[in-house]
């Protein structure tokens, strides 16, 4: 039994360019490579078999046959690393590092999330990793790819859980190449090296090596910032994440599927979640409510044996605001009491498969909207429904004009509801946030890409008003202290009709809110 330590001195001993696929094709490879890495090829009878993830040799009823990660094909991930290799001039190199674990407390961690930008090219799951996709048009796929991964370690397996390994990093998720996370500082120099003398014409390395927006980044990105410098290279460096977005903001088929199932699950949860509410409750009952019914809404529809709920968790901290608790954006305490005559807002969405759904409803505590809250949801309602027809290609919208485009619906709603307010006012006070914002692998995905270019088809979005009434005198007393939003997830179609919602399975309409809740 080898530990890590040992296992990269045997590799280093054996280095060459043709790298783990070629030793692995082989038979005399395979042997060898089987004896150096104690990867999931190896005799140990506990971790021997076990993966970092759920892959179809041991998760068969969640990874399909041909799939690397639920609904994705290998293909697929494949694809993804073709067109970003064919955006990049040759000989380029780009560096996509993993997310860190992040702890609560000593030795409490939180649950682990993959970098979105990582996992969207390989659907590696794991910390302490790196992919490196080198542009070579010489190549057979036009590119090879190598990634640094922790190796397979039993005893440490044993208390902290299983890993995939480098021989999976090459025969499951396609790597040319894969070497301890250890090795990256050496070989990272050299294909830096490398590139920069080869003098191709506008090369570069694509990294992202600061942490933005409040995202911390691997320990891997100070030791190529370090190698970048030493070779003088920095003229050369640009952001990867802007190219990788850009592929992410179109959806493909599969991933549509997720993000429908995503809905379903979401829809489930809402419902169960309408069922339950009554005063007297806490938030926090209608948040653990929804948080068990999305888990159960994928054991209800999967057959006997085919218990899907692996696949789900939140998509993020939900909010679930009773009474003026709704007039905070995000407020996401939840610990508040549900009182009889009061609306709760519940922003709240499931993850399924790594992909997100971000839903929003506003329903009454006791079961029945009372006249005013009747009169401000139909005006949000409407404005949405309005907006969502717009989520075509064919309409020329961008996610600004159509934010500018509720901003006047609203107004005009509320004037027929006895509201007086200047356009200021709704966007400061009244509706102060975006009415939309894209969805995929992060619950505000592709962050970097601007909501003034022109809606695409397969782009999702969500298409969200809302209205939070202060206790202000310039408002109808009536309304004062309450807040609705109601947001769905959309993907736009090339015209209205061919515009789909993913989460009309929660309940939206008066009628159906009050019929759902009805005892």
């Amino acid at each position: 039994m080898f530990r890590v330590t040992t296992i990269a001195g045997r590799i280093s001993a054996c280095r060459s360019r043709l790298g783990l696929r070629a030793l692995h094709s082989s038979k005399a490879g395979c042997g060898l490579l089987s004896s150096l890495l104690q990867t999931a090829t190896s005799k140990d009878p506990i971790t021997s078999q076990w993966f970092g993830q759920p892959a179809h040799a041991t998760h068969p009823e969640l990874v399909g046959k041909g799939e690397t990660t639920p609904g994705i094909s290998q293909n697929e991930y494949d694809q993804r690393r073709r067109r970003l290799a064919e955006s990049l001039p040759d000989g380029s190199l780009a560096f996509a590092f993993s997310s860190q674990m992040h702890f609560v407390s000593p030795h409490v961690f939180h649950e682990f999330r993959q970098d979105s930008d990582l996992f969207y090219l390989t659907g590696w799951n794991e910390p302490e990793s790196v992919a490196v996709i080198q542009k070579a048009p010489l190549a057979e796929r036009g590119y090879t790819m190598t990634m640094f991964v922790r190796p397979k370690a039993p005893e440490t397996e044993l208390w902290e859980g299983p890993r995939s390994g480098l021989e999976a990093a090459v025969s499951v998720f396609g790597a040319d190449e894969a070497w301890p996370i250890c090795d990256f500082a050496r070989h990272a120099t050299r294909l830096v090296t490398d590139a920069h003398a080869s003098g191709a014409g506008g090369w570069g390395v694509y990294a992202d090596l600061d942490g933005e927006h409040g995202m911390t980044r691997s320990s891997q990105c100070d030791k190529l910032r370090h190698i970048l410098q030493r070779a003088q290279a920095g003229s050369h460096v640009h952001r990867l994440t802007s190219l990788v977005q850009r592929a992410r903001l179109i959806k493909s088929p599969a991933e549509i599927r997720l993000m429908r199932e995503a809905g379903r699950v979401s829809g489930a949860a809402f419902t169960a979640v309408m069922r339950a509410c009554r005063p007297g409750l806490s938030e926090a009952t209608l948040q653990s409510t929804f948080e068990y019914a999305s888990r159960q809404a994928l054991v209800d529809a999967g057959s006997a044996t085919a218990d899907l709920s692996a696949l789900t968790r939140p998509a993020y901290v939900p909010v679930f605001a009773a009474g003026e608790h709704a007039l905070c954006m995000h407020y996401v305490l939840n610990n508040g009491p549900l009182r009889d005559g009061d609306l709760v807002l519940a922003d709240a969405g499931a993850e399924y498969a790594a992909y997100a759904s971000d839903i929003t409803r506003t329903f009454p505590v006791s079961g029945r909207f009372s006249e005013p809250q009747r009169d401000l949801y139909s005006a949000v309602l409407n404005v949405q429904e309005q907006m969502i027809r717009l989520c075509h290609a064919s309409s020329g919208y961008s996610l600004n004009e159509i934010h500018r485009s509720s901003t006047s619906a609203l107004i005009t709603e509320l004037k027929q509801i006895g509201f007086h307010t200047s356009e200021r006012d709704v966007e400061t006070r009244l509706y102060p946030h975006h009415v939309a914002h894209y969805l995929g692998l992060d619950v505000h995905d592709t962050v970097d890409m601007a909501r003034s270019q022109v809606l695409k088809p397969n782009m999702v979005v969500t298409i969200e008003p809302g209205l939070y009434v202060p206790y202000d005198d310039r408002f109808p007393k009536a309304f004062r202290g309450i807040g609705i939003r109601i947001e769905d997830n959309i993907v736009v179609g090339r015209s209205e009709a061919e515009t789909e919602n993913l989460s009309t399975s929660a309940p939206k309409s008066i009628a159906d809110i009050e019929r759902c809740m009805a005892r």
